[in-house]
């Protein structure tokens, strides 16, 4: 199984062409507390004004989110910027039949992709836009489809790409716009690739790569290039997701069904599951070691989990939804993403945890050891 990134993605249109602009307003958004009313631990939900279907698919240090949304005038998919102030900023890259938001560091610098049409196919090259407003394209060769995935607070940029002449190969763009292509997969795989999909501030990144045999395998790609590749013991699969400050990688594996796992900066792997659950899926870690995710329970419907660096492991859902859609988590241990109603259509939401207090509703505790090799 490919796990895609940014879970809480479900639905994003392609549809007329938009010009480049931007529209400010105050959000319209509720805020659910638990049953203790604790200030501390809140869950606000929101959308974007004029919208529908608003997806979070990143969070910077400072609380700034990015993601998708559907424009309900122009019927097309566009990217938002929702402020800690709680305002909100549209845009969408000239000319482009959609444009895609999925990282932003804390500078403001935002990465994604988006869509155009050139001749008769339609190709995906990346973006870069800055603070100001200014969007620059991220693009590797002629009709190559360009996804970038994360950018640190450097402005490192990583990701993969293909195109006519490429089935998939990783990439870091550096600030001063130099762009190196990587390849982790074996010489000898036929039909692999290579993703990178997550970067820390020393220039470390993660990802997975294909054998050519249809089983994906974990690498990280170290500041000076070195790759070491790695799997979780037993596994048929290792889908890494996310990197901190310190080295450590969070993801996801295979054995059966589907798990969680942390490697540690010495190599050392720490798997472990949500209790109860049909499948963990890992997607952010911070630097305290607290890691984010979904999982899915019997009747396949997603709830979000926050593990603490201490194994124990806390799960919530966003109040009155069918599916919470966790997408990434910020240094504060601030998670966003989006969640689907009775009519499953998507909203945004902000978690704030209480590290005090977290028994109250929709927010309870699992306790356990973790599993070392």
């Amino acid at each position: 199984m490919t796990f895609s990134r940014n879970f809480g993605s479900m639905q994003f249109f392609l549809v007329a062409a938009l010009v480049l602009s931007a529209a400010t307003a105050l959000a319209q958004q509720k805020q659910a507390v638990d049953s203790r009313n604790d200030p501390d631990f809140r869950i606000i939900t929101f959308d974007v004004p004029g919208g529908n279907q608003t997806s979070p698919l990143a969070i910077s240090p400072s609380g700034q989110i990015v993601g998708v949304y559907t424009d309900i005038n122009a019927g097309a998919g566009r990217s938002f910027v929702r402020n800690a102030d709680d305002t909100f900023t549209t845009f969408s890259v000239l000319n482009a039949l959609g444009t895609r938001a999925t990282g932003v560091n804390e500078s403001g610098q935002i990465v994604g992709w988006y869509f155009i049409l050139e001749g008769y196919d339609t190709v995906q090259p990346g973006f870069l836009r800055n603070s100001d407003g200014a969007i620059t394209t991220i693009g590797l060769e002629a009709y190559a489809n360009v996804f970038p995935e994360g950018i640190n607070s450097r402005g490192q940029v990583v990701g993969y790409w293909n195109g006519p002449n490429v089935e998939g190969d990783g990439f870091l763009q550096q600030p001063d716009g130099t762009i190196a292509s990587f390849d982790v997969a074996p010489n000898d795989s036929v039909g692999g690739g290579t993703t990178d999909v997550a970067i820390n501030s020393s220039g470390e990144s993660t990802g997975f790569y294909n054998d050519g045999e249809g089983r994906q395998h974990g690498f990280l790609r170290r500041a000076d290039g070195k790759i070491v590749r790695f799997d979780v013991p037993g596994a048929t699969d290792t889908v890494p997701q996310a990197i901190n400050s310190g080295g450590q990688i969070a993801g996801s594996y295979t054995e059966g069904d589907t798990h969680g796992f942390l490697r540690e900066a010495d190599g050392r792997i720490v798997r472990f599951d949500v209790p109860g659950a049909m499948a963990t899926l890992p997607i952010a870690i911070n630097a305290r070691g607290q890691i984010a995710g979904s999982f899915f329970d019997d009747e396949s419907a997603s709830h979000g989990f926050l593990r603490e660096a201490d194994g124990s492991i806390e799960r919530f859902d966003v109040p009155n939804s069918t599916d919470t859609l966790p997408a990434a988590m910020n240094e504060r241990g601030e998670i966003t993403g989006g969640f689907l109603d009775s009519a499953r259509d998507e909203h945004g939401f902000l978690l704030t945890p209480n590290k005090h207090s977290i028994e109250g509703h929709d927010f309870e505790r699992w306790s356990g050891l973790p599993a070392r090799w």
